[in-house]
């Protein structure tokens, strides 16, 4: 999972958290007017979807889901489709919650190659929910670590929410090392028992030139080192 559904399912789906039973699906549409993620712009003007299930087996959680990343402006030619394949498993410790999860990545008519990513965060039972994610992408060798964290809180029917993240990603192709910083807010409201509408606004901003700036017939034509999204989201649990 990317960018707005990657950054916000966890919180997209508070809402439904107290109807959680043994056994669930799910379905997220999203559309965002660029696609940040983790210190770089992968997407222009993009629409995004989600579905998986997940079970309850003792005391863990095991998922299984697909991830649609398809570009939709006019800067589409620019980046690739991609196609994202994932199974996973969540567990609560005295404290902690972990999720670990194997990501098959494909790229369809790309020139991009699939590649499998393994991915592990740990969040904190703490105040703001603190929190480190790493990945290891076994075919680029790219590997990062990001820390997060942030408050959440009721406003009328909306579940509100701000969510920092800093981070690092060391690149395969031994090519300079990426830091980055972001911050990301956004506004959550159940529409019906099973639907929620989302908003989010997301910034980030990193050590290289890594988000589009200009685009031209070629693609990218200028980058910069900061980059901005604002994104739309309705889901679908039960």
């Amino acid at each position: 999972m990317r960018a707005i559904i990657a950054a916000t399912t966890v919180i997209t789906c508070l809402p439904f958290a107290a109807a959680a039973e043994e056994r669930r699906v799910f379905f997220d549409a999203a559309m965002s007017s660029a696609l940040l993620d983790r210190g770089e712009q992968i997407g222009g003007q993009t629409a995004e979807f989600f579905a998986g299930a997940e079970a309850s087996a003792g005391e863990m959680l095991l998922y299984a889901t697909v991830y649609r990343l398809l570009p939709i402006g006019s800067d589409r030619s620019a980046f690739d489709n991609e196609t994202d394949y994932s199974v996973g498993v969540i567990w609560e410790g005295q404290g902690y919650e972990a999720d670990v999860s194997a990501n098959w990545l494909t790229y369809p008519g790309e020139q991009a190659a699939d590649s499998l990513e393994l991915a592990a965060s740990v969040s904190l039972d703490l105040p703001l929910a603190p929190g480190v994610a790493a990945f290891h992408d076994f075919h680029t060798d790219d590997w990062g670590l990001e820390v997060f964290g942030g408050p959440h809180w009721e406003q009328d029917a909306w579940t509100l929410y701000v969510l920092g993240r800093v981070g690092f990603v060391t690149l395969g192709d031994g090519s300079a090392s990426r830091s980055y910083g972001g911050i990301e807010t956004g506004a959550v409201r159940l529409l019906t028992d099973t639907v929620a509408l989302g908003f989010q606004l997301r910034a980030e901003a990193a050590d290289e030139d890594s988000f589009a700036s200009a685009f031209g017939a070629d693609g990218v034509t200028a980058w910069r080192a900061t980059g901005t999204s604002v994104g739309v989201s309705l889901s679908y649990a039960r």
